[in-house]
């Protein structure tokens, strides 16, 4: 019974580790490197040690759509379209 917006996006990904803990925030896509921090306002996240599928291939696909690599969802929760990034890669 998550909210919508936790359904569509219960990420924020950012160019610069804005809300503390660089080192747990850390992704690195390529030779880039973003930080990805859960939204503390969505409850029924679980916070811990990501899964190897979690973190191969549902948080990649969150960082490719926030940055405009992407357009479409597949891992995510809720499908959404994007027209334009958040920050460029």
């Amino acid at each position: 019974m998550k909210p919508r917006a936790c359904q569509l996006w219960p990420f924020k990904v950012l160019s610069r580790p804005d809300f503390g803990y660089p080192n747990e925030a850390l992704y690195s896509y390529g030779e880039n490197r973003v930080y990805v921090y859960a939204d503390p306002m969505c409850n029924g996240l679980k916070f811990g040690q990501p899964s190897l599928e979690f973190n191969n291939f549902t948080l990649k696909e969150f960082v490719e759509l926030a940055a405009g690599i992407r357009n479409q969802q597949v891992k995510t929760t809720s499908k959404l379209r994007f027209n334009a990034p958040y920050f460029r890669i």
